[in-house]
């Protein structure tokens, strides 16, 4: 038991025994690392799996990276440096999501035989993926691998699918988890076998971010080094950060908040370096990659950032309204931007003056006290979820007919699953 969280982190051990656990990823965008770590973290809690991560472009498919073949950046560097820090959606962002398909079905052979070849150094006992466009390769590549025993589950770390089999391919041998309404019925309109199909009540987030708020906001804020009396706006534009967040921050200079502003610039250490050198008019806190988002979520006001998933999911967590830029949003995070709208989750801007005025107007509804949305029911039980739910595929894949331990723990195939701060799901 997590005293943290009070999550029973234990359950389906005693099912697994010392299962092995590969989970494929990418490090195109921070959420699909991310989403590899958390299932990591929760089950090896658990005591009875031992858990691979494996980046498929870089320890899998790099021979076959046509990006790198061809360009000066492979193809995660590519999306990451021009789609997600230099914004360059729109067209250009369709023209690397054709690409990339385009190589996958270019290259199919030999990446099934490379995913062939991982099987057998890794040994798994379960393949999880948590990334879109392969998983075909990885579900063919298994069907020759323990003659087809081996079960493979799609992990969707996105809210909704942007185009037909783009994350669930064509067939029924993969068992397709989803944490948003969305998703899920997309699922359903495919006619995804139901014995196959686990709906989640969110998308999945570290645990950390379902602990309880700092009973002493005062004291946690001064331990992250933040004046414990101005409000805290909270900016993250994800795990890679985006010059956008220096434009809204100089957006600011001519009428400063009444607040103080934590930038969490990812991995952009230019970024980082740049809204640091920049002597603003307001308090700031300025940090590069960390493991302490949570923290900062937990003490803050409002949240600042993209049409990430992950990132409002994490945001959400805390109840915390939503300040969105719908500038350069990506296609697969239309759904996101649609949900937010329809459940009055918070407000959007597209210009650095809308911004300016979206925050202050935001800022004065901030009541002396919080928000305490994340504690209500229908809040995000993914982190609990997903330990029966990969005990249960492993008990259904083996056909073993033993009930599960804690019936609640699975969103049964079928149920419309809620999430925070609504009384329904996420609708793409």
């Amino acid at each position: 038991m997590n005293e943290a969280t009070g999550m029973d982190l234990s359950a389906g051990s005693e099912v697994a025994g010392s299962r092995h656990v590969v989970v494929i990823y990418t490090d195109a965008g921070g959420g699909h690392r991310a989403t590899a770590e958390a299932l990591r973290e929760i089950l090896c809690a658990t005591g009875g799996y031992r858990v691979t991560l494996v980046n498929a472009y870089q320890e899998v498919l790099p021979h076959l990276d046509l990006f790198a073949r061809y360009t000066s950046r492979d193809v995660e560097a590519t999306y990451n440096d021009l789609i997600l820090r230099r914004g360059r959606t729109g067209l250009f962002c369709l023209g690397f999501y054709a690409g990339a398909v385009l190589n996958v079905a270019l290259l199919g052979r030999q990446g099934r035989r490379a995913f062939a070849a991982l099987w057998e150094r890794t040994q798994p006992d379960l393949v999880v993926s948590v990334l879109p466009v392969i998983n075909r390769l990885i579900s063919d590549s298994l069907a020759g691998y323990r003659k087809g025993e081996v079960p493979f589950s799609i992990l969707m770390t996105d809210w909704a699918e942007i185009g037909r089999h783009v994350w669930f391919p064509k067939g029924d041998r993969y068992y397709a988890i989803s944490g948003t309404s969305a998703g899920h019925d997309q699922l359903l309109r495919k006619r995804h076998p139901s014995e196959r199909l686990f709906p989640m009540s969110g998308l999945l987030t570290r645990p950390m971010f379902l602990e309880p708020k700092p009973a002493d906001i005062a004291a946690a804020r001064r331990a992250l080094g933040l004046d414990p009396d101005l409000p805290v706006v909270c900016m993250l534009y994800g795990g890679y950060g985006s010059w956008r967040m220096l434009e809204m921050a100089e957006a600011l200079r001519d009428a400063p908040p009444r607040a103080q502003v934590v930038f969490l610039c990812g991995r952009n250490e230019d970024l980082a370096t740049a809204v640091s050198a920049a002597e603003f008019p307001f308090p700031t806190v300025v940090k590069g990659f960390t493991r302490e988002v949570h923290r900062y979520m937990a003490v803050a006001d409002v949240f600042v950032g993209k049409t990430g998933p992950l990132s409002v999911s994490e945001a959400l967590a805390f109840g915390l309204p939503l300040l969105i830029d719908r500038a350069n949003v990506l296609p697969q995070e239309h759904a996101v931007l649609k949900w937010i709208k329809r459940n009055g989750a918070g407000e959007a801007f597209s210009t650095p003056r809308q911004f300016a005025k979206a925050l202050t107007s935001l800022l004065a509804r901030v009541g002396a006290e919080r928000d305490e949305t994340s504690d209500a029911p229908g809040k995000n039980r993914a982190a609990v979820q997903i330990p029966q739910i990969i005990a249960e595929i492993i008990r259904r894949d083996a056909r073993e007919e033993a009930p599960v331990s804690n019936v609640d723990a699975i969103a049964e195939p079928g149920l419309r699953v809620a999430y925070p701060g609504t009384g329904d799901g996420p609708q793409g």
